[in-house]
């Protein structure tokens, strides 16, 4: 998900006030510093552009000098995870506190009741953490709604490696009974940045793309012209990616979350944010998680997309949508 979630891990070395070793005690070191454990996860998702070896070093760094500026040495690490499984298995062993997952993962563990959604990260200087995607259409396409672009040629930007953009144009095809966007569109390319995405549209080189609205809003803060590119669909506002702890409560959550949403009122931290293009962090509120679980539902609805359907997905009821979180 770019360098947004590497804010997300940045922020998160802030945090441990009092974080826990195996066993949940704090042990005394030389020179009046304690020892303390902070193993996180971060899914190879959402880190789909950055190096992940550059990644984990770095974050590494973060974490350990952070945590001798709040008295611990830190026993830390950071891993990427490429499955679910792995996943999994660090939270069935207790070996994971922290974790940056995409929602289509974090659903696939929640009928497992081992993780709780807990944070996500504000997309612009309003707060904003729900955010739709939109179907943009040059003004000159004679297109006036998504029927019109059969044969066309499409570009989708998505945030994360489990392309959401995509998959909504699937649904909303199907939705009309258009069939898949493979075969509805002359040509459907992958674009890796919203701006490869937009402006082949403005330009005229592409008849139409799929991005998510806010990178749109930024593009027509830099340039008022795209503005003229005309919007055919847009989807329910949706977050993507987040941060969630164990299901089974480790010591002093409440202050590590307090300390996480704290980072981007401190001078400091709002530096360090802005480095990596990201804003705040917010709570994850009931409804949150809803549209998300709607469209990869609905997603893995369509024909032949049951046989990719992840083993563990099987979240459905709008109520499953934050379990456990009120614990923390």
């Amino acid at each position: 998900m770019r360098f947004a979630l590497l804010g997300w891990w940045v922020a998160l070395g802030a945090a441990p006030a009092q974080p826990r070793v195996p066993g949940g005690a704090v042990r005394g070191a030389a020179g009046g510093l304690r020892h303390a454990r902070f193993y996180g996860i971060a899914s190879s998702r959402t880190l789909n552009h950055v190096n992940r070896n550059d990644a984990k070093a770095s974050l590494k760094v973060w974490f350990d000098e952070l945590g001798k500026q709040n008295g611990f040495v830190l026993d830390s690490k950071v891993d990427v995870a490429d499955d679910v499984g792995e996943i999994r298995e660090r939270l069935e062993s207790h070996t994971v506190d922290i974790l940056v997952l995409d929602i289509a993962e974090y659903l696939e563990l929640e009928s497992s009741r081992l993780v709780v959604p807990v944070l996500t990260h504000a997309r612009d200087e309003q707060g904003r953490a729900l955010y739709p995607y939109v179907l943009l259409a040059n003004p000159a396409s004679p297109a006036t709604a998504l029927a019109g672009l059969r044969g066309k040629n499409a570009l989708v930007s998505s945030r994360d490696a489990s392309n959401a953009g995509l998959a909504w144009m699937d649904v909303l095809l199907a939705k009309e009974k258009l069939g898949r966007a493979a075969s509805f569109f002359a040509s459907l390319k992958i674009a890796d940045k919203p701006q490869a995405c937009i402006l082949p549209v403005f330009f005229g080189a592409a008849d139409a793309c799929v991005v998510d609205e806010i990178d749109f809003e930024l593009a027509r803060e830099l340039n008022p012209q795209v503005g003229r590119l005309r919007v055919l669909e847009r989807s329910r506002p949706m977050i993507e990616s987040l941060v969630a702890m164990p299901a089974e409560p480790i010591p002093y959550a409440g202050e590590i979350i307090d300390a996480m949403l704290a980072l981007g009122r401190d001078p400091r931290g709002r530096q360090l944010l802005s480095v990596f293009k990201t804003g705040s962090l917010v709570r994850i509120h009931p409804g949150d998680l809803d549209a998300g679980r709607e469209l990869w539902r609905d997603y893995y609805r369509l024909p032949g997309s049951l046989a990719n359907r992840p083993a563990g997905f099987a979240a459905t009821e709008s109520d499953r949508a934050d379990r456990g979180r009120e614990r923390y």
